[in-house]
């Protein structure tokens, strides 16, 4: 999706969705957030009095004698003890219980981002840049959380303010009070106005910086080849280009807002001026109290914070918005093929693969060209051709990373496209080309692809399969050493050799290995293959070959050029045959 059509997205996004998308991750919380939100309704319920009360006393003492009783102002300096003690206690109060929703908020707010992800086809990460995705992560779950606490901290107490202070003051007067109303009706105008340029720029600043921490991520993520290659000075320069085109638009977006606050502040020091001069005229004429103006001056104070409070709370949630309908957008992807509706369990005792007339295209260019064969359960088959000829990708289909391909593949006579994933993954393994390793230990990154704990006899005898163990000794810990991220402790063939012990420890029914001995030395993989070959026994077995010594002993070989199966045996059948297969083992000998 281009940017344009991401702006007029998010643009869409309006303040009610807003509102549900905030409520929905609330609601487990709801009465946590329910009694905080009293809490601190209580507590600008009781802000109220102190200008109220001031304003008692000084009437009082306007017509005070000497001699005459003080009950009535004793009485009102408890009420004003009272009314700030509330205020501070549940003040307290409400925070740390709103708080505490607004960071678990957060929280559930990036589970559930991270899981949708994790649900997403391969497809739509391979569009999408890492580091755009945390950044997502980060913004909208940060967003949530400051909405949360500008409920507590902002939104209930202007609310409070607006509503009981101008309904004190049309007690007194109602032309005060109207006029008042007059005030916030304008203001809002002016700023609803004043408010939607800046939240477009507000916008885009958030696209760009999604941009600057996506290029940054790749830096860091990449880092050893930006070391080797001496890449850091043209990456540098481009994330520096980036942050001086962000920061163009961040100077817009603050320029836009100031000026919006600066237009607002004149208009409100306009009425003030106003109607002070108003009530000074009133108690001259003896229509007030001379209270009634120390009433106004701390109200309209109290307001005019409020309204400022409001302008940049305003601003604030603006930024929030965007972010959360980042996060909203990315959560509104819908799950193809990880999605459990209309899907079934792949039958334990299935007895073929069928691929039946399998075609598949990356845009216009066709990969995989009407091919068609079985696997027998329990049966070895090697797929072998020239980089570019459609292996991977045939690798992938069975991997359900990918169903927008014509043609089928059938589990006796189920779709593969109609089989749970979760469940056919409780029945086949891989090892990939590239063994992806997480910051854990060894033994917690063999173990961890496994849904069910296996005993400690599984992992020895997948430790052994893979020879781990040759190198997992010479490690501090042992299994319980941690080998960084990417396993960078690791070198490729022992990465390489983990991958396939993750694989064997799985126990699985299907076993898909993508060229899994490029990376180990000759030595190496002659103990892995002869090891490999003996597990081969107990499992179906795809193998995806570069080197062909790996397929020799399979029952059948499949030889694919430009998408298209062009040899179909055992080995010796054809070897002997002299055909494209014999070209390429020859090659490989030397």
């Amino acid at each position: 999706m281009k940017d344009k059509d991401i702006e007029q997205d998010l643009i869409k996004y309006s303040n009610w969705t807003l509102v549900k998308d905030v409520w929905a991750v609330t609601k487990p919380y709801k009465w946590r957030f329910f009694v905080a939100s009293i809490f601190r309704f209580i507590s600008d319920i009781s802000n109220l009095y102190p200008s109220y009360g001031v304003a008692l006393i000084v009437t009082f003492f306007s017509h005070y004698a000497i001699g005459d009783s003080l009950r009535y102002f004793w009485i009102i300096i408890a009420l004003l003890v009272l009314a700030f003690s509330s205020k501070y206690a549940f003040r307290h109060f409400a925070k740390s219980i709103g708080y505490q929703v607004a960071e678990r908020v957060a929280l559930d707010s990036q589970m559930q981002m991270i899981r949708h992800l994790s649900l997403l086809d391969i497809a739509w990460h391979e569009k999408e840049n890492a580091g755009n995705k945390l950044k997502r992560i980060q913004k909208g779950s940060d967003g949530l959380n400051r909405i949360a606490r500008m409920w507590i901290n902002n939104f209930i107490e202007i609310s409070v303010n607006f509503v009981g202070m101008i309904f004190i003051l049309t007690r007194f007067d109602a032309r005060v009070g109207v006029s008042m109303i007059v005030f916030l009706i304008s203001y809002f105008i002016i700023s609803f106005f004043l408010l939607k340029r800046a939240s477009i720029v507000s916008q885009e600043v958030d696209v760009m910086e999604e941009r600057v921490l996506g290029l940054m991520f790749q830096t860091i993520n990449n880092i050893r080849s930006v070391k080797v290659l001496a890449m850091a000075d043209n990456i540098l320069k481009m994330i520096g280009d980036q942050i001086a085109s962000a920061f163009s638009k961040i100077k817009e977006r603050i320029f836009r807002f100031q000026i919006r606050s600066m237009i607002l502040n004149f208009w409100t020091l306009l009425f003030r001026i106003g109607l002070m001069i108003l009530i000074a005229y009133g108690i001259a004429e003896g229509k007030y109290e001379v209270g009634i103006l120390i009433l106004f001056y701390g109200y309209f104070s109290s307001l005019v914070e409020s309204v400022d409070e409001l302008s940049e709370v305003t601003q604030d949630l603006v930024v929030c918005k965007y972010g959360i309908a980042r996060m909203q957008r990315t959560l509104n992807e819908p799950v193809l093929i990880d999605s459990k509706e209309n899907k079934i369990e792949l039958p334990t005792d299935w007895k073929k693969i069928t691929v039946k007339n399998l075609s598949f295209s990356y845009g216009k260019n066709k990969v995989l060209k009407n091919i068609s064969f079985e696997i027998r359960r329990g049966e070895r088959v090697g797929v072998v051709g020239l980089s570019g000829a459609g292996k991977s990708t045939l690798l992938k289909l069975l991997l359900k990373e990918n169903e927008s391909f014509e043609g089928d593949i059938l589990f006796d006579d189920i779709s593969i496209k109609r089989i749970d994933k979760q469940d056919y993954f409780k029945q086949v393994s891989v090892v990939l080309q590239d063994t992806e390793v997480f910051n854990f230990t060894l033994r917690e990154n063999i173990t961890i692809a496994s849904a069910e704990s296996r005993s400690e006899q599984n992992l020895t005898r997948a430790l052994d399969i893979a020879h781990v163990a040759d190198f997992a000794s010479k490690l501090p810990s042992g299994l319980d050493t941690f080998i960084g991220e990417k396993g960078v402790k690791l070198s490729g063939g022992e990465r390489q050799r983990l991958g396939i012990a993750r694989a064997v420890y799985k126990q699985p029914e299907i076993l898909l290995l993508d060229e899994a001995t490029s990376h180990l030395d000759l030595e190496s993989e002659e103990k892995i293959r002869d090891s490999l070959h003996k597990f081969f026994q107990t499992v179906t077995a795809v193998v995806i070959a570069h080197r062909l010594t790996t397929i020799r002993e399979m029952d059948k070989i499949l030889v694919i050029e430009k998408g298209e199966i062009i040899e179909s045996g055992s080995f010796d059948e054809l070897y002997q045959a002299k055909g494209r297969l014999f070209e390429l083992w020859e090659k490989q000998k030397f």
